[in-house]
């Protein structure tokens, strides 16, 4: 009886098996058509927001992030991208970009912003932002020592702008100068770390001037597959630029970029080495840390100092339609002096992220990348843009 029982079971079992077989490839069928409506769904809704004029797109995206400095935030940010009017006078495709910002957070932020990165046909090289910032912050202190609680808190209202004005000498090679002008005004003080002790406490103008030169042959400036790009500035704030304090700045940022496989699988690497000296406010002191730098460091001024390094790589995999992912990890520290004991006492970051493109003709990626770091820190980020 057990033997008839077992191949009743399979006769049955395979007779049933070519109409289970077609009912799995109807599911998935059905299952790769939802998966293809929704992607069409969502180019349809992008085309809504998108208008395209000649060499112009402009695109209005609503915005939704999340920070652990901010909190949630909701905002709108419209994409104005302009396409080189003559592409084939150089070998390097560089359209220009501004995006504009205005973003509210659960934490009290109000925040306008305007990024621009303009190209013009002389060479001219303009790497731009102007932010106007209201925060509820707080503050950890100075030096690269873990932060331990309690911290102060204060509130922030800075009026930014920034900008590096290159000439090209050549298709690669750009010469010019840099420009910083801040003013920070701060209030509703809580807490004993930032007290009238520590520079910088009544905030006020911080202006600056220097040169600057940088040498870019990357492929695309959003997102680029190839090439190197390397940028120094020397920036001087005194009395003469209506400076309240007097102290000067290096910078110097180093980016390779090659491809693995064409364009679908990409090695980033950056190293990045920041000095100051003289009587620097601690809000314009070197850090390592935020949703460009090391990503693991949620605050960008948790660590703080006169000087700081860090350096690191990502790997980008285009995975589907306009979906990407990436995975990196990064090294970095803060110092009273210039690299004093480097290896030591370091901050090693990982994480891995999500990628959108919203714009499929252009590398504007809409990211998500989550980063944790050896000393117990960790930061989530919902951004435009690549880190670098």
């Amino acid at each position: 009886m057990y033997k008839i029982h077992h191949l009743i079971g399979g006769l049955l079992l395979c007779l049933s098996w070519p109409v289970l077989a077609q009912e799995d490839a109807q599911a998935d069928s059905t299952n790769r058509t939802f998966v293809e409506q929704a992607a069409v769904l969502v180019e349809d809704m992008i085309d809504m927001v998108t208008v395209e004029r000649g060499r112009s797109t402009l695109s209005f995206y609503p915005m939704a992030g999340y920070s652990p400095r901010t909190g949630f935030e909701i905002g709108v940010m419209p994409v104005w991208r302009i396409k080189p009017r003559h592409t084939d006078e150089c070998r390097f495709y560089r359209p220009t970009t501004f995006a504009p910002s205005i973003k509210v957070s659960t934490k009290g932020m109000y925040e306008v912003e305007l990024d621009a990165l303009a190209f013009t046909a002389n060479r001219w090289m303009f790497i731009s932002k102007f932010q106007y910032l209201y925060l509820p912050d707080e503050f950890y202190g100075i030096g690269n020592q873990t932060k331990q609680p309690p911290f102060s808190r204060y509130d922030i209202n800075r009026f930014a702008f920034n900008s590096n004005i290159l000439k090209g000498i050549n298709e690669s090679l750009f010469l010019g100068i840099r420009l910083d002008v801040n003013y920070d005004r701060y209030s509703n003080f809580e807490g004993d770390l930032l007290n009238p002790s520590v520079l910088g406490y009544e905030g006020g103008w911080v202006n600056g001037i220097g040169p600057g030169m940088a040498f870019d042959n990357r492929d695309d400036q959003l997102y680029p597959t190839k090439g190197w790009f390397v940028i120094f500035t020397a920036t001087a704030y005194d009395n003469f630029t209506g400076s309240d304090y007097s102290f000067v700045s290096g910078n110097l940022d180093v980016r390779k970029f090659c491809s693995i496989n064409g364009d679908k699988s990409i090695l980033g690497f950056q190293a990045v080495v920041n000095s100051t000296s003289g009587d620097v406010p601690f809000y314009k002191l070197s850090s390592i840390g935020g949703k460009r730098m090391l990503r693991g460091i949620a605050h960008p001024y948790r660590y703080v100092d006169k000087h700081s390094w860090f350096t690191q790589a990502e790997w980008r995999q285009h995975i589907w339609w306009r979906l990407g992912g990436v995975v990196f990890s990064g090294v970095g520290k803060v110092s009273p002096e210039f690299m004093r004991r480097p290896l030591a006492d370091l901050h090693v970051v990982g994480g891995a992220g999500l990628r959108f493109r919203v714009l499929p003709k252009e590398g504007l990626n809409f990211r998500m990348d989550f980063g944790m770091t050896n000393k117990g820190d960790n930061g989530v980020y919902f951004t435009i843009r690549e880190a670098f």
